[in-house]
């Protein structure tokens, strides 16, 4: 599938949100000192993960319905993902679990679950070992999903019902389980709703929505009895619960559905240019690694090196650690970009057509 530049693009936006509100977390006296939206306009930088989600379900109905002529388009679907995935995430469990090696909260089944990716099943394990792993764990549960979802979700009809089943699903569970709380710890379990895929699986099910807002232009139909029944549930849900529709994350999604569509045919240059555009190649490493630029710098007393306080001291801080993390983490994920995550893509494929090339010859010997 040819790469769409665009989409590389909003990766880059993504991953430079997710960065931000992980360094502003860092830098002192961003509560203190700078204005209320402007601090929470940094914190919400942790929706750039939802924007990776949003994209990720674009991106994989759009790859997969582009594969469905291969002669085991599942099985090869799995082993892409698997090589785009899997290589860099187990060498970032050895990594930090080297850096917290005397760490006792870590058990071997933790560390077992994360390289079999059901590290997202525990409120104990979801980030215990790789910080922010819950994002991968909820990637691949989605993952696994996708081949029934393309085989059920034929239309924008269909990907609007999946939508309003997985909000149903969503709020269901969250407040079943919020009053029904299997561990002591409040605040963990609290944080591990958020986290865990059900909670997510509506930002999903938007990605899916504009796959069929791009690429079936000619069926954008909806029943009336579907929208009426849509209509009462939305309306249901926000009278008797609001909070189940009005989330942030959630709100923010469908803007990300309306800033993608914006930018496939609008690429104003400020985002357009070979530096955003790189920072989105490597934005899947970058993710991974600027956690542990950040535990360097802080290793070594680099953050928030203006001791001052107030406005002015407070944004530069910040500047200067974005610089930094970015510049830091950029390196590393330069260096395991081309040293293993695009080399472990391409054996990948390589594996692919050697697997389909036995096939044929063996195919070639029945028949004869």
């Amino acid at each position: 599938m040819k790469k769409l530049k665009y989409i590389t693009v909003l990766r880059s936006l993504a991953i430079l949100a997710v960065l931000m509100v992980h360094i502003t977390q860092r830098t002192s006296g961003v509560n203190d000192y700078l204005p209320p939206f402007v601090s929470s306009l940094m914190y919400n930088g942790l929706q750039g993960v939802q924007l990776f989600y949003v994209l990720s379900a674009f991106t994989l109905f759009l790859s997969f319905a582009d594969r469905q002529n291969e002669r085991t388009p599942v099985k090869n679907y799995f082993i892409r993902r698997f090589f785009r995935i899997a290589p860099l995430y187990y060498l970032a469990v050895v990594i930090y679990y080297l850096i917290r090696l005397n760490d006792n909260s870590i058990s071997a089944a933790n560390l077992l679950s994360n390289f079999v990716f059901l590290h997202g099943l525990s409120p104990y394990w979801i980030n215990n070992i790789v910080p922010g792993s819950w994002s991968v764990a909820v990637e691949v549960s989605f993952y696994c999903m996708l081949p029934w979802l393309f085989k059920w979700i034929k239309n924008i009809e269909h990907a609007c019902i999946f939508l309003i089943i997985s909000l149903v699903i969503r709020y269901t569970l969250y407040h079943f389980l919020y009053a029904h709380s299997p561990i002591a710890d409040i605040g963990l379990w609290e944080g591990y709703m958020f986290y865990y895929f059900p909670n997510q699986l509506p930002v999903f099910a938007v990605g899916v929505i504009l796959y069929f807002l791009i690429y079936d232009k000619d069926n954008l139909k909806i029943r009336p009895k579907t929208a009426f029944a849509a209509f009462i549930i939305i309306s249901a849900c926000v009278a008797i619960k609001p909070e189940m529709i009005f989330k942030p994350f959630l709100l923010f999604s469908f803007s990300f559905l309306v800033l993608i569509l914006s930018l496939r045919s609008y690429h104003p240059r400020v985002l357009f240019n070979p530096i955003i555009t790189y920072i989105g190649e490597i934005s899947y490493t970058l993710y991974l690694s600027h956690f542990g630029a950040i535990f360097l710098l802080e290793r070594f007393n680099c953050l928030n090196l203006i001791h001052k306080v107030g406005i002015m001291p407070t944004t530069v801080n910040f500047i200067i650690n974005y610089l930094l993390v970015l510049g830091i983490a950029g390196i590393i994920s330069s260096v395991l970009f081309y040293s293993i995550e695009l080399p472990m893509q391409n054996f990948g494929k390589k594996l692919i057509k050697r697997m389909s090339h036995k096939a044929n010859l063996i195919e070639e010997k029945t028949s004869q």
